[in-house]
């Protein structure tokens, strides 16, 4: 893997002929908006291919279109509290019944009452924790360290985007392509495999169009 400045040695040179067959996945984050749709409508014309392009962000909605080249991959977070029902509810019940066992039975109930407060505690917390990417990155055996980074950026609101090719010589535009749009030498990243990212979890995915499909953890592309 190569990152920052360092990157730039792996766009210098030509391809080796006994690396034909390596993939590259050029990793980049950036802000939603405007800048994204250019750059995933500028690296598709460099002819990276429509399964070769995934881009990951959040919305409330996870149904609504996305206004990218048509065939484009792009998986949706759900920027809500779906699925939250489950540990709130037990979040409850363990304040309750510590709550009744601290009222029948002191002698007991008092240090129970504590743990099923810890409980809670611990319930409540991970309930409000912001969605974020990591079930898809975990997924997808993305580097520990790195994904952990990504993962970061995008609960605080940025989007990541994944563009995997076979040839070397598409890595410098790509880059420069992420560079024009706003993305900077951290948070940028070129990994000698292929990584495709796929909806899992309550994640959704779709394939841009006018007749837009919505897909599942099954309809992605496979390496």
């Amino acid at each position: 893997m190569e990152k920052g400045r360092e990157r730039s040695n792996v766009a210098s040179s030509g391809t080796d002929p006994g690396e034909r067959e390596a993939e590259y996945t050029l990793i980049g984050i950036m802000e939603d908006g405007s800048a994204l749709n250019r750059a995933v409508k500028e690296i598709r014309e460099l002819g990276v291919g429509k399964d070769d392009l995934t881009v990951i962000l959040k919305r409330q909605d996870p149904d609504a279109p996305e206004p990218f080249p048509e065939g484009t991959l792009y998986i949706v977070v759900p920027d809500d509290r779906r699925g939250l029902e489950v540990p709130i509810g037990f979040a409850v019940a363990f304040l309750l019944l510590g709550l009744f066992f601290a009222i029948i039975v002191p002698s007991i109930g008092v240090p129970t009452f504590m743990v099923f407060i810890s409980l809670t505690a611990i319930l409540l917390a991970g309930s409000f924790t912001r969605v974020g990417a990591s079930p898809i990155l975990t997924d997808m055996s993305a580097p520990r360290e790195e994904a952990g980074a990504w993962n970061d950026q995008f609960e605080l609101g940025k989007v990541l985007i994944f563009a995997m090719t076979k040839e070397r010589r598409l890595i410098r535009p790509i880059r420069e392509i992420l560079q024009a749009n706003g993305v900077t030498d951290s948070t940028y990243y070129v990994i000698d495999q292929r990584l495709q990212p796929r909806a899992v979890g309550e994640a959704v995915l779709h394939r841009a169009g006018p007749a837009e499909q919505e897909g599942s953890v099954m309809d992605a592309p496979r390496a």
